[in-house]
């Protein structure tokens, strides 16, 4: 079906078609499930905020391509390996339901140990050139993308040259292959709520503990554009991607809404985000592949194979990348943030219309109309959360408007 392009007179709700890894409950449940032998085996139950368990996540890195980051205010291009390299830190986050500053945490570090290059160290181990690697180093015992090194406890040499496994070891936590020693930044307390360097130097014991700051901003890039190639089993979709780097607030939600803006709707079938103080110009990235249906003066609508739409509001259409007719993968760019009226500031309005589709997991979310709003559309953030994706997660990280 052919999405009708909205009148760019009517206001934004008017147009047709419309990890930190959080506990919502934490409990221990005695439950007996075995007794013999004198014997009680007992349960801990953990519920998590995403679908499904802790099913495995793996990244489809034959879809991801070289990209542009930000290091220092000048622009670092990254080849297709060193963000395929990302996504496998990512997959296994995700698998261990690592929340986003987590996952920005440890790209901060393999950029700054490796520049996210599997290093071999065949000064000190001779038998690790015969291991797949990208590069050679010689700094102390330090391999991986990590730099870990296995006299430390990190692992053999074959194990801290895998991506898979060194980053498992760096998240550590009760998953960790390293049983708390060394730590890994699951290891740590408080580390949700340390400024994102200082937690990776905590797991690193660096000695130059401030090197890691000036990668934040390319790690948030390759968060929100290598993410969309993870599938996770385990009852999430998978393969979705964040809309804008980490690091954003809620400055509108779904529902009801006191709103003076002009135009703006006053029931709002969607989230409004933006990164503090609000400038222009931050990268939209695709939530979900697709094929992009409508590009108006207010919307960019991408049209999901499985029939739902997911529309991009506020983008000045000089500042978009794609248009109709073109198919976009999930993570990649489609334009910037905007200020298109009607509009109180510059942001990004996200929202998802479900008439026509065909997902039952995406059928199963209350629609719109059943809480009083304009038909068709569901929360953006429940929807997100089908994905394994917390948009915005309750520690901290967001804020809400």
């Amino acid at each position: 079906m052919v999405l009708t392009a909205p009148d760019p007179t009517l206001e934004e709700d008017e147009a047709p078609g419309k990890k930190r890894w959080i506990f919502l409950v934490i409990s221990l449940i005695l439950v007996p499930v075995l007794a013999f032998a004198g014997y009680t085996t007992m349960v801990m139950i953990m519920v998590a905020t995403s679908m499904g368990g802790s099913g495995s996540c793996t990244p489809n890195t034959g879809t991801l391509a070289g990209v542009d980051v930000e290091v220092n205010g000048r622009t670092v291009s990254l080849e297709a390996a060193q963000v395929q390299n990302a996504a496998k830190i990512i997959a296994v986050a995700q698998q261990l339901k690592v929340p986003t500053n987590g996952q920005v945490i440890a790209l901060m570090t393999a950029l700054q140990e490796s520049n996210l290059w599997i290093y071999a160290n065949t000064s000190t181990y001779p038998e690790s050139a015969n291991i797949p690697h990208d590069r050679d180093g010689k700094d102390h015992d330090s391999l991986g993308v990590f730099q870990q090194r296995p006299s430390a406890g990190w692992g053999t040499v074959a194990e801290t040259m895998d991506v898979e496994y060194s980053a498992k070891a760096f998240f550590g936590g009760p998953e960790g292959p390293n049983g708390g020693s060394p730590r890994g930044l699951l290891d740590i307390r408080g580390w949700e709520s340390m400024e994102l360097g200082v937690a990776a130097q905590k797991v690193q014991v660096s000695a130059f503990p401030d090197a890691y700051n000036k990668w934040e901003s390319a790690a948030k890039t390759l968060v929100a554009t290598a993410s969309g190639s993870v599938t996770c089993d385990g009852g999430e979709l998978g393969g979705a991607a964040l809309p804008l780097d980490p690091g954003f607030n809620f400055t509108s939600g779904y529902g009801p809404r006191d709103v003076t803006v002009p135009g703006a709707s006053s029931w709002h079938p969607a989230v409004d985000m933006q990164h503090w103080p609000g400038p222009c110009g931050s990268p939209v990235y695709a939530v979900l592949p697709g094929e992009v249906t409508l590009s108006s003066s207010l919307w960019l609508s991408i049209k999901h194979p499985d029939g739902f739409v997911v529309s991009y509001l506020h983008m000045y259409k000089s500042d978009r990348v794609v248009n109709v007719g073109d198919t976009v993968t999930a993570g990649q760019r489609i334009g910037a943030v905007g200020n298109v009226p009607p509009s109180g500031g510059c942001h990004l309005d996200l929202r998802i219309n479900v008439e026509n589709n065909t997902n039952p997991q995406v059928a199963s979310l209350q629609r719109s109309e059943a809480l009083g709003g304009p038909a068709g559309w569901v929360d953006p953030e429940a929807f997100m959360r089908l994905y394994g994706i917390e948009l915005c997660p309750a520690d901290g990280s967001c804020r809400r408007g």
